[in-house]
């Protein structure tokens, strides 16, 4: 599997929203930002050992390292704590991979764009003109990396919230 969900089931999800330019594009296009989609999915959700900086997937994958996407997995549960089962890809990842194609098709690489170190530069002067800026991105996500509410909202319901260390309250 290359990507999560149907062409199909692109093109219904889309069509139902009103967005016509889905399917206007070419098959070619569709699939391809399907497959980009997918990949955006499967690169910011599938958390890291010691990362703190967001929810990711519950459980492991099912096929170990030699199956090509996230999902399926082992012991994934929803948040209200009903198990996934070992051959389910939950219908919030497709949707949130729909929705992510979308944005792949309007201008693919949007979701994963190029890090240029540079453009965090707080002063630049050019002659008398002086500029004070950053595109800094806040919170614990990569900088150059667009936080996509409608994709976080989908997957919502099977992500886990990662915790890290312990806080102590004193009274």
């Amino acid at each position: 599997m290359n990507h999560y969900g149907t062409a199909e089931g692109a093109d219904t999800y889309h069509a139902a929203r009103g967005r016509a330019e889905w399917g206007s594009a070419s098959t070619d296009a569709r699939n391809a930002a399907l497959v980009r989609g997918s990949d955006y999915i499967d690169q910011r959700y599938r958390g890291q050992a010691g990362d703190c900086a967001g929810p990711s997937f519950p459980g492991t994958k099912t096929g170990g390292r030699a199956q090509e996407r996230e999902w399926p997995r082992t012991g994934a549960t929803d948040r209200g704590g009903v198990p996934i089962g070992l051959d389910v890809i939950p219908v919030e990842v497709e949707r949130a991979s729909y929705e992510a194609a979308l944005r792949e098709l309007r201008q693919p690489g949007s979701l994963s764009p190029d890090f240029v170190a540079s453009s965090l530069a707080i002063k630049k002067k050019v002659g008398p003109i002086e500029l004070a800026y950053s595109d800094k991105a806040s919170g614990n996500a990569p900088p150059n990396r667009p936080v996509v509410p409608a994709i976080d909202e989908l997957l919502d319901p099977v992500l886990r919230a990662r915790v890290c260390g312990v806080g102590v309250l004193v009274v």
